[in-house]
């Protein structure tokens, strides 16, 4: 039995990540919403942008009004990703609140080979507090603090990671840089044995080209990841006619089964429906993912 979790311990990360390098963690890894999986996870720098905020939550700073955030992921493999989000502007600044869960149901306990002797659901959940500062017209600060929890068969973990991040944003808010550093903490630790978080730092830079009734965004941004001590680069864009039809597309390298990504959207009165495509190769299967928003 101890064996069979053993080797469980070690399968369950790679699902949750598809090829990923982390050894620990890495569901805090999948995009948060359908709009940052249809832009590779390219704005960084998106002034004003909620989803954008589990990026780099200095974006949420510019944000004026409340906003709730509600989004369903079916990532490979048969995880299920689940967030509840919300934001409230408050005399200095804006605050946010998320709850994401996570699992991957079904998951066969064998003791010797041959048929599984039960099953078992694998499951994380992560609450995040925002802060975002405008502490000028032209720079944003923000901060998202997360508390981490896990159970993979009997055992259960936690522990406590955080995100901070800045927006610089000039030539009349068209043209935005940021940057941000992702997950940094002590990790989880199941038994004796600890894991590390998947840390990363993320620069990027946000471009809009504006016309009468259609506006096209161009993200580009630069992702190390300590753990994996390895580098990649997104890019994503969003254009939308009349801000009520949205098309994105977006294109990760430094992955081995995914680069391109797509999305639409749509947005009637306060509400805004989002839909992103992943595809997977070697057999991993594809992403869909889900994102319904309101404006109050």
């Amino acid at each position: 039995m101890k064996k069979a979790l053993f080797i469980v311990l070690l399968i369950v990360p790679t699902v949750l990540l598809g090829q990923g390098t982390s050894r620990g963690s890495t569901y805090l890894k999948i995009p948060s919403s359908a709009r940052i999986g249809a832009t590779a996870e390219a704005t960084i720098a998106d002034p004003g942008s909620f989803s954008s905020s589990f990026l780099n939550p200095a974006n949420m700073a510019m944000s004026t009004r409340a906003e709730i955030l509600l989004a369903h992921t079916e990532w490979i493999q048969g995880l299920q990703n689940e967030l509840l989000s919300a934001t409230l502007p408050v005399s200095y600044g804006i605050m946010g609140m998320a709850l994401t869960s996570a699992n991957i149901r079904d998951i066969e306990v064998r003791e010797i080979p041959g048929p599984p002797v039960a099953t078992f659901t694998a499951r994380f959940a992560t609450i995040q507090l925002l802060y975002g500062l405008q502490a000028s017209e032209e720079f944003s600060l923000g901060v998202n603090f997360k508390y981490l929890y896990e159970k993979i068969y009997v055992d259960e973990s936690s522990g406590y990671a955080l995100d901070i991040g800045a927006v610089y944003s000039f030539l009349s808010e068209r043209f935005s840089l940021g940057a941000s550093v992702s997950n940094i903490g002590p990790g989880t630790r199941f038994r004796s044995v600890s894991s590390d978080l998947p840390s990363q730092f993320q620069f990027g830079g946000s471009y809009t080209i504006t016309e009468t009734d259609v506006d096209l965004l161009v993200s580009a941004s630069f992702v190390h990841e300590f753990q994996a001590t390895r580098s990649r680069m997104n890019f994503g864009s969003e254009t939308h006619y009349g801000k009520t039809l949205f098309l994105r597309l977006g294109y990760q390298s430094g992955f081995e089964s995914r680069s391109i990504t797509g999305g639409v959207g749509f947005r009637y009165s306060f509400a805004k429906f989002d839909y992103a495509y992943l595809p997977f190769s070697l057999g991993l299967g594809n992403v869909h993912m889900l994102s319904l928003g309101f404006e109050l």
